[in-house]
C-alpha cells in the first residue's frame, strides 16, 4: 500500500470539501501544501503545487467513482460536440505572452494566465 495524489485543487474550501465527502464514503484522506498555498497563491498551479489530496492507492478506483473523474478526458465542445478542439492561450495572447516574457527575465511566477480550449469548428473557448 502507497499514498498516492487523487487530485490538485486551487482553494482550501475546495480540497476540505472533497475531504469531506471522501471521509463519507470511508475513504481516509489526507491534505499537503495547504498552508503554503494560502500563504503564497501566486505559486499555485507552478511546479505541480496547489493544495493535493493525497489518498490510499487501494482507494484510488472508489475515490475516482465517487468525484466521477475522468482520468481519459476527452475534450469536446459544449456548444457543437465535435471534438476537435486545441489548447490556447484564449484572447488577448500578446498581452500573456508579454507577461510570461517579462516574468522569465525578472523571476517572478505568472500563474493567473488561464489558458483555454478552443473549438477549431465553431470557435467556441471554454
Amino acid at each position: 500500500m502507497s499514498i498516492i495524489r487523487l487530485m490538485t485543487c486551487d482553494s482550501s474550501v475546495e480540497a476540505n470539501l472533497i475531504k469531506g465527502r471522501l471521509k463519507n464514503e470511508g475513504i481516509e484522506t489526507f491534505i499537503t501544501n495547504e498552508n503554503f498555498s494560502n500563504l503564497m497563491p501566486h505559486y499555485n498551479r507552478i511546479l505541480n503545487s496547489g493544495i493535493q489530496i493525497m489518498i490510499s492507492d487501494l482507494d484510488y478506483d472508489t475515490a475516482s467513482e465517487i468525484l466521477e473523474l475522468n482520468t481519459k478526458q476527452e475534450h469536446v465542445c459544449p456548444n457543437c460536440q465535435s471534438s476537435k478542439i486545441k489548447f490556447s492561450l484564449g484572447k488577448n495572447k500578446i498581452r500573456k505572452i508579454f507577461v510570461i516574457i517579462i516574468s522569465l527575465l525578472i523571476s517572478t511566477p505568472f500563474n493567473n494566465l488561464k489558458s483555454v480550449y478552443k473549438c477549431q469548428d465553431c470557435k467556441t473557448e471554454f
